[in-house]
């Protein structure tokens, strides 16, 4: 009998610790909000034209010094501006090998102060449509004496080797991969971690930037059973994006690209194992096995619990990823920088999330008006949105995001509390950069069309976006239920090209 009791006692203690485990302890998927973590005692204040020694900022700073070098990277465009190519070092290299330095103190930043990494790098610029931008964004690779990748943890975040220095432009809030990347990953798994700054270049103040995670494999990123030469097991990660080069181990012939259901010059690549890794067997494995999931899903049984999509992937992340897509009108979801990763054993999950530059209607040639489900004849998902189970998955999740990461307060509050926070880095930023309110003095790059789309003041740009979600986040309320209709037995729910 007081064995009995002992053993029930212990289930009860442990039974007790493990739920205020879960009700206060750290968590595992817990976000380090910079804006709200990390508040400065002071703001400085100090003449944009004074930068030197006495610079002075709340936010971290970066200084790099490419010792007179031209940073390879800059698109190249025929005369029909097309683009052919991107600008390589004199010797054909994609990078060049430049000094950093960051400092990020408790309080206050200056030039002077002592640094926290020192380090040099590989550097390039980096982007799609941003490599047109006048201010650049950049990739980072830490590296040592030997020229071998260096692993640093930089502002609080992760230890890794390889980094993005994003520059926003089109952006005239500064903030919309900030604001989405951290709001993504309150409700994702895993979403790259963020971090605002200030950058020097050769000496000169370029402006307010963001270091960003890139996607890439490991314990601190996607954490999947990475590749070992020999053995059979791992996780891969597939990109949707532009086509890779026919020929490639990177480029795969799925399903859906041999039976012309992808867009045009679009198709999934293999961002890992890397390209160096890769050989005919297992680019030939992933193939089959995301055919597999394809044909599922495209077959009469594809809303099957056995024999349909569900046995292939995880379905709460593709929920997900489509509520986020549809309430920040990204008009790149299954089309550009769209990730997703399986491990071994496991289904297919939808993600990381990259590139918020476009949300809320920031997209260069498309006005959305938010009055509209954006995406449902996507890849994929036009056949997901067939099964009233995925349906009522969306609809319940949505409602249920509505009342805490994608609340209307919630979302505003985040909005004024991290423009706040950044104070007068926004007004030294647009010292530097305020020619881009003015859409006459830019090229067809780097403006909004129509013209009168294009935002002239930063106080407007805010504006912009808060009405933007909460028009949006309104008429999703209201319209969510017409989800319904594309799984309504009136439909044919056969394959359908």
């Amino acid at each position: 009998m007081k064995k009995k009791l002992l053993y029930l006692g212990v289930v009860v203690i442990v039974f007790v610790l493990s739920v205020y485990a879960s009700i206060y302890g750290k968590k595992d998927n817990f976000r380090y909000h910079q804006h709200l973590e990390k508040k400065p005692a002071t703001q400085c204040t100090q003449d944009i034209y004074g930068i030197n020694e006495k610079f002075c900022t709340h936010l971290p700073i970066v200084s790099i010094n490419t010792n007179n070098q031209t940073i390879p990277g800059e698109p190249i465009l025929n005369e029909e501006k097309n683009l052919i190519g991107y600008t390589t070092t004199d010797s054909e290299e994609t990078t060049i090998v430049a000094d950093i330095k960051i400092i990020d103190n408790e309080i206050n930043n200056h030039l002077d102060d002592a640094t926290s990494i020192e380090s040099k790098i590989r550097l390039r610029i980096r982007g799609n449509s941003s490599r047109h931008f006048d201010k650049k964004s950049y990739k980072l690779n830490f590296i040592d004496e030997s020229g071998e990748d260096k692993d640093v943890d930089i502002m609080g975040m992760a230890p890794h080797d390889e980094w993005a220095l994003y520059g926003p432009f089109l952006d005239k809030t500064l903030i919309r991969n900030y604001f989405c990347m951290n709001i993504s990953a309150e409700i994702m798994d895993y979403t790259p971690d963020v971090r605002f700054c200030e950058v020097f270049l050769d000496g000169e103040y370029v402006g307010l930037y963001l270091m960003m995670e890139t996607i890439d494999v490991g314990q601190n990123r996607i954490d999947i059973t990475e590749y070992k030469e020999g053995k059979r097991g791992y996780g891969y990660v597939l990109k949707l994006d532009k086509e890779a080069e026919e020929g490639t181990l990177e480029a795969i012939n799925q399903f859906s690209k041999y039976t012309f259901m992808t867009e045009y010059k679009r198709n999934f690549s293999i961002e890992y194992p890397k390209p160096s890794m890769l050989t005919y067997e297992i680019n030939n494995d992933i193939e089959r096995d995301i055919s597999k999931f394809e044909k599922a899903l495209y077959s009469y049984d594809f809303d099957d619990k056995h024999l349909g999509y569900s046995a292939y992937i995880d379905v709460d992340s593709f929920v997900d990823y489509y509520i986020l897509m549809e309430f920040l009108c990204i008009n790149d979801m299954m089309s550009f920088s769209t990730y997703m990763y399986k491990d071994v054993n496991g289904k297919l999950t939808m993600g990381p999330l990259w590139d918020f530059n476009n949300a809320f209607n920031n997209f260069i040639n498309i006005n959305f008006d938010g009055k509209d489900m954006y995406f449902i004849n996507r890849i994929w998902y036009k056949m997901l949105l067939k099964d009233k189970a995925f349906v009522d998955k969306v609809v319940n999740r949505y409602h249920a995001l509505r009342k805490t990461h994608l609340s209307e307060e919630y979302l505003l509050n985040y909005i004024d509390e991290t423009v706040s926070y950044l104070g007068d880095s926004v007004d030294r930023n647009y010292e530097i950069w305020g020619y881009s309110f003015d859409y006459t003095k830019l090229d067809s790059f780097q403006r909004l069309r129509p013209y009168e789309r294009n935002i002239k003041s930063y106080e407007e740009s805010i504006k912009q976006m808060k009405n933007f979600i909460k028009a949006r986040g309104r008429w999703m309320d209201e319209n969510i239920d017409t989800l319904y209709q594309y799984c309504h037995e009136s439909k044919n729910k056969m394959f359908i090209q």
